[in-house]
C-alpha cells in the first residue's frame, strides 16, 4: 500500500515524512564537511513543519552533534521527547522580559541542560545566577552580528562580552557563532564580507567551536565550515531558493496526501468557489479535497496550482485548483480523469522534486521560499513516516 492509498486508514490530510530522505540528506552533509566537522541541524518550527517527533529518529539515526531550535519551549520539547543530545537556543529563552522573568528562564534553561545564545552582558548574568544556583556548569554560545543586523553584537564588541562571560561563575564560553543572510543568493559578495568580519573577529579569540554556515553555505562556501554547521532546509531536502537546482541530490522528505471527500458534475458556465474567480468551459466534475488555508495550502494558490489524482487502474493524473481555496476545502477539476471516483487518493504535495505540485513549485507559483510552504501546515495535518530509498 502506496503512502496516500494508506490516507484511508489515518484520516482525510497526512504528510508522510520519509525518514530515508532525511538520512540522505544528512550524509550529503557529512560528505561535505568531511568527518570532524560537527553536525547541528535546525529543528526549530517543529522541524521546518515536518514534525520534531516524526524526524528525531533519523535524526538520532544519523547521530548528529546537537540540535538547533528557536525557543527554550522548544528545547524543553525535545528533552520531553526524550533527546539526550546537545541543544542549541538561538534566541533568548525570554525575549524582552523583566529581570524576575529572565531569571527564572534562565533556571529552566540551566535545569534542562540547554546551551543558550548569550548577545549581552544581562542573559549571561541571569544564566550565570541559575548556574550557581544550581551547582551546574553552563557551556553559552556567543553570537556576532556579521552584517544582518538581526539577533547579535558587533563583532568589535566580541572580546569584551567574552572576557565578561568567562569571569562569571557557572559559565563557559563553549562557541562564537555568525549567521548568513545571502549564502543561498547568485551573488556570494556580501556573504564573502560576512565571513571575513566573522573570520577578523574570531582569530584572537580562543574558543573550542566556531560555526557560521547554513545549508547554502554548506555547499557553497567551504570556508565557512569552521568546526560546525547547521543545516536546516537542506535536512529536509529543499533548497533555499526554489528557482535555483540544489547543487548536490537532495531528496524532499515530504508527502502530503488527502483524499476526494466529494464528487459533483456541474454544467459549462457554473461559477466555482467564492468569488465567483472561475467558470467552467464545459460540463465538468469537480472533486473536493479537505484542505484549506488553515492547513497551511494558501490562498494564492487558487486557480494556479494542481494536485495528483489516482483514480481506478489509470495512471496518476495532474488536475488542476480550480476557483479560491477557502479555510477548510479546494476544489480540483477532475473531468479529464477516467474511473474517478469518491475517496479517490489525491497527492496535494509531492516529495518529487521535479513535480509541479513539489515543495519548491508551489514556492514559486507563490512566490516565497520552501520554508514558508512547510512550516505552515496546519495541526489538522497528520505527519507519519515512512522509511523508504525509493
Amino acid at each position: 500500500m502506496d503512502a496516500a492509498s494508506a490516507t484511508f486508514a489515518t484520516g482525510e490530510l497526512t504528510a508522510w515524512i520519509n525518514l530515508a530522505a532525511i538520512r540522505h540528506n544528512l550524509r550529503l552533509v557529512r560528505h561535505a564537511v568531511g568527518p570532524d566537522v560537527r553536525i547541528c541541524p535546525a529543528v526549530k518550527a517543529n522541524a521546518y513543519g515536518h514534525g520534531i517527533g516524526v524526524v528525531l529518529p533519523a535524526l538520532r539515526q544519523a547521530k548528529v552533534d546537537m540540535l538547533a531550535v528557536a525557543t527554550l519551549a522548544e528545547a524543553i520539547e525535545l528533552r520531553e521527547l526524550c533527546w539526550t543530545g546537545g541543544i542549541l537556543v538561538f534566541g533568548r529563552p525570554v525575549p524582552g522580559s523583566c529581570t524576575a522573568d529572565a531569571c527564572e528562564a534562565a533556571i529552566e534553561a540551566v535545569r534542562h541542560g540547554v546551551t543558550c545564545t548569550v548577545a549581552d552582558r544581562s542573559d549571561a548574568e541571569a544564566l550565570s545566577h541559575a548556574a550557581v544556583r544550581l551547582g551546574r556548569r553552563v557551556a553559552v554560545h556567543v553570537k556576532l552580528d556579521s552584517g544582518m543586523s538581526r539577533a547579535g553584537l558587533l563583532p568589535a564588541d566580541a572580546a569584551a562580552l567574552i572576557g565578561r562571560v568567562r569571569s562569571l561563575p557557572g559559565l563557559c564560553v563553549e562557541a562564537v557563532y555568525t549567521h548568513f543572510a545571502t549564502s543561498d543568493e547568485a551573488d556570494l559578495s556580501y556573504a564573502w564580507r560576512q565571513l571575513a568580519a566573522f573570520r577578523e573577529a574570531v582569530a584572537c579569540i580562543d574558543v573550542p567551536i566556531r560555526h557560521a554556515a547554513n545549508t547554502a553555505a554548506i555547499f557553497r562556501l567551504p570556508e565557512s565550515h569552521f568546526d560546525m554547521v547547521r543545516p536546516g532546509v537542506g535536512v529536509y531536502g529543499y533548497w533555499p531558493d526554489p528557482s535555483v537546482p540544489p547543487p548536490v541530490p537532495l531528496r524532499p522528505a515530504l508527502k502530503l496526501v488527502s483524499r476526494l471527500v466529494t464528487l459533483k458534475r456541474v454544467p459549462k458556465g457554473q461559477a466555482v468557489g467564492y468569488g465567483c474567480t472561475f467558470l467552467t468551459q464545459r460540463p465538468s466534475i469537480l472533486g473536493l479535497v479537505p484542505i484549506g488555508y488553515e492547513d497551511g495550502y494558501f490562498r494564492s494558490l487558487s486557480n494556479r496550482a494542481v494536485m495528483t489524482l489516482r483514480a481506478g487502474s489509470v495512471r496518476p493524473a495532474t488536475v488542476p485548483v480550480v476557483g479560491r481555496v477557502s479555510m477548510d476545502q479546494t476544489i480540483v477539476d477532475v473531468t479529464d480523469v477516467p474511473e474517478v471516483r469518491e475517496g479517490d487518493p489525491v497527492v496535494i504535495i509531492d516529495d518529487d522534486p521535479g513535480a509541479p505540485n513539489s515543495v519548491a513549485a508551489l514556492a514559486r507559483l507563490m512566490n516565497t521560499i520552501p520554508y514558508e510552504v512547510t512550516c505552515n501546515l496546519g495541526r489538522r495535518v497528520s505527519r507519519l513516516t515512512v522509511d523508504t530509498d525509493t
